[in-house]
């Protein structure tokens, strides 16, 4: 049994043998000069195509090159490559260009490419790898402005239907509480209506109608819409920072602040936390306005 299991490990011993001399006769015996791995824009938009360059230089005349692996695109698509390859009296040049495209904004890394070859300073079998990529892709603005632009009128229409429904309201209860007309008598003078006072809107009603704005349209523009109506109804403008609104007397209780810091990250937060902002920010509203009076 012992003798059986020293052919056994010698036969093991030789196929594994056999079989790395049979990969490093597979590869090509190159010098390796340089190996490179670049992109033609650092700050690639979203959804618009851009290149990853693979350049190699060797110092042998080689009709193509082999065993070169590209990095791994998780986070990009891949939409097509060039290679070119040019042998002359220093060597030869290979450059592989690779069209790729980002759906979403946002920090993207790219591996280093890969090449196998035997080294022929040694002769010995190696992989060499290029550099790494990191690229900072950048939303759409025209598309984004576009969406914004729907979304800023599809809000305007909301504010208006809000106003025409509190206008209407406001005006039926007028109506109601008017006194009965007085019987003029000969003797008496006519009496002289009192015009009464416009009533100021309260918070609790402003809150209100933000909200209704916000759950029927959850877009940014919406929120920055919301945002500016809230800022007014404190006593803040449009220019104050989130800084300022929260240093005023207003903001003395913890529901307001709550309420301006949930409305600012709706605004201002980036595409993929907006939706849960939106609801944040909702959920502040009807908090805010159970608190008010």
């Amino acid at each position: 049994m012992a003798r059986f299991a020293v052919v056994v490990t010698v036969l093991a011993l030789a196929a594994a043998f056999d079989g790395s001399a049979a990969r490093a006769q597979a590869l090509a015996r190159l010098s390796v000069e340089s190996f490179d791995l670049a992109s033609d824009t650092q700050s690639p938009k979203a959804d618009q195509p851009f290149h990853l360059i693979v350049t190699l230089r060797v110092r042998e005349r080689v009709a193509q090159i082999e065993n070169l692996n590209l990095p791994m695109l998780a986070q990009l698509e891949l939409l097509g490559d060039e290679r070119e390859t040019t042998a002359g009296p220093r060597g030869t040049l290979y450059r592989e260009t690779v069209t790729v495209v980002a759906h979403a904004p946002g920090t993207v890394a790219v591996a280093p490419a890969t090449l196998q070859a035997i080294d022929a300073r040694d002769n010995k079998p190696k992989q060499w790898f290029t550099n790494g990529v990191t690229l900072g892709v950048a939303g759409d603005t025209t598309r984004t402005l576009r969406a914004a632009g729907g979304a800023v009128l599809s809000a305007v229409l909301w504010l208006a239907g809000i106003a025409f429904v509190a206008a209407l309201v406001a005006l039926l209860v007028r109506r109601r509480g008017k006194r009965p007309p007085v019987i003029e008598r000969p003797a008496a003078s006519a009496p002289v209506e009192t015009p009464q006072p416009v009533v100021a809107r309260t918070h609790k009603q402003q809150a209100l109608d933000a909200l209704a704005v916000l759950r029927a349209e959850r877009t940014r523009a919406a929120a920055v819409m919301v945002r500016a109506a809230i800022w007014r109804m404190v006593g803040a403008s449009d220019g104050e920072t989130l800084a300022d609104v929260l240093r005023t007397r207003a903001c003395a209780d913890s529901v307001t602040r709550e309420l301006v810091i949930a409305l600012e990250r709706s605004a201002f937060t980036y595409d993929a936390d907006l939706p849960a902002a939106i609801e944040d920010a909702c959920g502040s509203l009807e908090r805010y306005a159970e608190s008010a009076a």
